[in-house]
């Protein structure tokens, strides 16, 4: 959270890829699954993404996918922000095409709140 710039053993910028990227692979490595269960026992799955209030504070486009890996216009709580609305508009989208398909699963985002943890070591306000 709110990091300096780095990027990831694949060539993506830190905070996109551990609280966007990361999750994203996970819920698809384990949709199928999920959508089978939900089919076969009639219980609701259930996909919740953390995200952040922090997502209305992002570069002026948003997500800024053309310079995603730019350390000269990187700022770390756009950064931050940017991935946090990832996390949103992939929980939007996942929400729409499985009801579209009639599967049995919710996908929500949710804002946990703010409290003062290791998390805000980076940051100037800690």
């Amino acid at each position: 959270m709110f990091c300096p710039f780095q990027l990831s053993k694949d060539g993506v910028e830190m905070q996109f890829a551990t609280n966007h990227l990361g999750h994203f692979l996970l819920t698809n490595l384990l949709l199928d699954t999920m959508k089978a269960t939900a089919k076969s026992t009639g219980i609701e799955g259930r996909i919740v993404n953390l995200s952040s209030v922090a997502h209305h504070h992002t570069y002026p486009k948003g997500i800024d996918f053309d310079n995603l890996n730019d350390e000269k216009i990187y700022n770390d709580k756009m950064a931050y922000g940017q991935s946090k609305l990832a996390n949103l508009l992939h929980a939007k989208e996942l929400s729409r095409r499985l009801k579209e398909e009639g599967a049995n699963i919710t996908v929500n985002s949710v804002h946990p709140g703010l409290i003062m943890t290791n998390l805000m070591r980076h940051s100037l306000f800690s």
